[in-house]
């Protein structure tokens, strides 16, 4: 897989948990989110639009640019975007992508959503404290759409 260090650390994670307490756990299907920390950060998760379309996916997508978050206009931190990849048939996420300031933050947020195997209608009824970056979710479920 990947080298990143919160792999290895999955890795441990899952060997304990199959050779100390007898679980059967996998890294089949593993959500592997990461950050570039660069300026804004980019944090990535799942597919990219070009791969999922690749693999056959009929799709929607949601993309919004900084500038349309609260929480980013008050830190004057609105360069970046939010995007969402979600195969249109199941309403699940495919993939994400944000670049923005704490992107590597936000990411875990879609990561977790993948992980739970659930559509992302779910970001859309979610109560989000304003302003944080992470209300951002909410205009970006909100910009889903067939593409």
């Amino acid at each position: 897989g990947p080298a990143f260090t919160h792999i290895s650390y999955n890795d441990y994670q899952i060997l304990y948990a199959n050779l100390v307490e007898g679980k059967d756990l996998t890294i089949n299907n593993r959500i592997v989110p990461y950050s570039v920390f660069t300026d804004p950060q980019l944090g990535r998760v799942g597919m990219t639009e070009k791969e999922a379309r690749a693999k056959g996916h009929s799709l929607k997508i949601g993309k919004i640019p900084m500038a349309w978050v609260a929480r980013a206009i008050e830190r004057d931190e609105t360069a970046g975007l939010m995007k969402l990849v979600v195969d249109a048939a199941t309403d699940r996420i495919l993939g994400a992508a944000i670049l923005a300031t704490e992107g590597g933050e936000l990411i875990q947020m879609i990561g977790t959503l993948m992980l739970a195997d659930l559509p992302y209608t779910l970001l859309k009824g979610a109560v989000y404290i304003h302003p944080t970056l992470a209300e951002g979710f909410f205009t970006l479920m909100e910009d889903v759409k067939p593409a």
